[in-house]
């Protein structure tokens, strides 16, 4: 009874990766419910031996523990308790990945790619809907065509799955219908990456497709240079000239840069304004950081001292920088050593996965310049499930896919 029990959660589990997957571009209330049946689940699975000896021999899975724990001990040197398990309360989503590492089955990861990718798409439908004046709720306009501030997390998705769809059909598919479609779908994705208003995807958009360039001419690595080099600029100025949300986001950077000194009161002037006051606080503390909890009052008094008008914050809006503020340089090589070993994962192995690999650490490497990405809600899920479908089992040597 107890064996058909696992069995069973196992096998619903192999369902609600796929669907959690799908959902992390839709909705964040169902990817919360999805997130604690897994566990649920996971637990009632059994096979505990064999879930921990996979979690320790998966280097990727041990660098976020370390990274994690790290936030633990952080606890030991923060004067603000409340603050500081506030924080740990945030790395939960982070937390989940051996989770989702020792539930998934290895032969599916395909499915939970495609399931995403049919999230996105659905959500993408929407932002065109919009953009056409024919879909309206909560804000949505033609000019800023999702909902809220869900552009912070949609573009960085819709970078990754317009990398994944163009691997797809240059390494994945198997007849040529199927690569026309997705071709299809990587047009309307990189069209949808200009009318929407995410800088940070847009971004990533760019070194996901340089990339992908490199990946394809990998046997003249100075003809993929050349490509990319022609490709880049010509698509950026393609953009900025037929995209109007496109130039409007171009120029705004321009402008608040160059302004920056007269009025730092614009999206980018704060950030700038953020890194600088936080510069002071790593310079302070250079080695372990203020502690798990403690930047938002270590950042509040360097306000006051350099920028008193100014709105203080507990986010300085990129990860490397918080992680500098919280933990020193400690924190900044156990953070950069989750993503090296992602890297050197992707570079070992040898199968059909081994682009994607390394797809992942170049999206959150960049992205995480400006946002503080593994704390976000959608994109510490994103991070977790994805680590886990693409190096389950060191990068999935010896594992065969379907």
């Amino acid at each position: 009874m107890i064996k058909k029990i696992n069995h069973l959660a196992v096998q619903i589990n192999s369902w609600l990766l796929p669907l959690l997957a799908l959902s992390l571009p839709v909705s964040t209330s169902a990817v919360t419910v999805l997130a604690c049946l897994v566990l649920l689940l996971w637990a009632m699975s059994g096979g505990y031996g064999g879930k921990m000896k996979e979690i320790f021999r998966n280097a990727v899975c041990l660098a976020v523990l370390a990274y994690l724990a790290l936030h633990v001990l952080g606890m030991l040197w923060t004067k603000d308790t409340a603050a500081g398990l506030d924080m740990l309360a945030k790395q939960w989503k982070l937390l989940l990945l051996p989770v989702f590492l020792t539930a998934l089955q290895p032969g599916l990861r395909r499915r939970t790619l495609y399931f995403f990718l049919a999230g996105l798409a659905a959500t993408m439908v929407t932002t065109y809907l919009a953009w056409l004046g024919l879909y309206h709720f909560g804000g949505v306009t033609p000019e800023h065509p999702t909902r809220g501030l869900f552009h912070v997390v949609y573009n960085p998705m819709l970078a990754f799955g317009c990398y994944l769809t163009l691997h797809e059909a240059l390494w994945g598919s198997t007849t040529s219908w199927q690569r026309a479609g997705l071709l299809v779908l990587a047009l309307a994705m990189g069209v949808d990456m200009f009318i929407t208003e995410g800088r940070a995807g847009q971004l990533a958009f760019f070194a996901l497709l340089v990339l992908l360039v490199l990946q394809y001419f990998w046997m003249n690595i100075c003809k993929g240079l050349l490509v990319a080099g022609i490709a880049v600029p010509l698509l950026f100025a393609g953009g900025y000239a037929l995209s109007p949300t496109f130039q409007q986001r171009v120029d705004a950077v321009r402008h608040e840069i160059a302004t920056f000194d007269t009025d730092p009161n614009t999206s980018i002037g704060l950030r700038l304004l953020f890194w600088r006051n936080s510069w002071v606080i790593i310079r302070r503390h250079p080695l372990i950081g203020v502690g798990t909890g403690d930047f938002r009052s270590a950042y509040k008094w360097v306000n006051w001292q350099t920028s008193p008008t100014m709105v203080a914050t507990d986010n300085p809006h990129n990860q490397y920088v918080l992680v500098l503020c919280q933990f020193g340089l400690i924190g900044l090589a156990s953070l950069l050593t989750i993503f090296l070993l992602q890297v050197r994962a992707a570079l070992r192995s040898g199968d059909g996965l081994h682009r994607l690999r390394l797809a992942l650490p170049v999206l959150f490497l960049t992205i995480m310049l400006t946002e503080s990405y593994l704390i976000v809600y959608e994109t510490g899920f994103f991070f977790s499930l994805f680590s886990a479908v693409l190096f389950k089992d060191e990068a999935g040597l010896g594992q065969g896919e379907v």
